[in-house]
């Protein structure tokens, strides 16, 4: 626990930096108004979905139960004849406990990337300045935040390269933190 006493302070300020630029990025930046379109009959689709009333929850269609359905021709059938695809149905959201989970995660990755980079380059060791901190530091954050997204892009065709960037641009600024704040000994 040694690296929370020598990283709060960066710690601490990652997370809050990410989490503004987080908000930057979501809510005032344009990069992610393209990430989702509008399906054609919007209405007449959300007064479907409504009347048949579906709770929130992520779904997939056709949709198997286990392998043997999977082996079905009838499941072969569905998924071969389309559509296929997703639904998710989110409850109202709770602005409050979202920011909060936000908050947490980024506080949890920050300080994890923290301790991965107090291990790889102790402070006041030989060798380590700050683009020693700065690559450590921003090529975990890179990894972290920039590539979280994209297994699911393989399986479910969401466009990702916009979270791509946000994560290389959080990757970089939790680098240069690190390195501005390290600790000398």
């Amino acid at each position: 626990m040694e690296f929370l006493v020598d990283l709060w302070l960066p710690i601490l300020i990652g997370t809050v930096v990410l989490f503004f630029c987080s908000f930057l990025a979501w809510a005032i930046l344009p990069h992610h108004f393209g990430d989702h379109r509008k399906a054609p009959h919007e209405d007449e689709l959300m007064e479907f979905i409504r009347s048949k009333n579906i709770p929130p929850g992520n779904y997939i269609y056709p949709h198997a139960e286990n392998s043997k359905t999977q082996k079905s021709k009838e499941y072969i059938d569905a998924y071969t004849n389309g559509p296929r695809g997703t639904l998710d149905v989110y409850e109202m959201p709770n602005m409050a406990v979202n920011m909060g989970q936000t908050i947490l995660y980024f506080l949890v990755t920050v300080a994890t990337i923290g301790y991965i980079t107090h291990v790889a380059c102790p402070p006041g060791a030989d060798g380590t300045d700050f683009m020693k901190v700065f690559r450590m530091a921003g090529t975990i954050g890179i990894l972290t935040y920039a590539t979280s997204c994209v297994l699911h892009r393989v399986w479910f065709k969401k466009r990702v390269w916009t979270e791509i960037l946000d994560g290389a641009v959080y990757g970089l600024i939790i680098g240069l933190i690190f390195a501005f704040l390290w600790p000398t000994a």
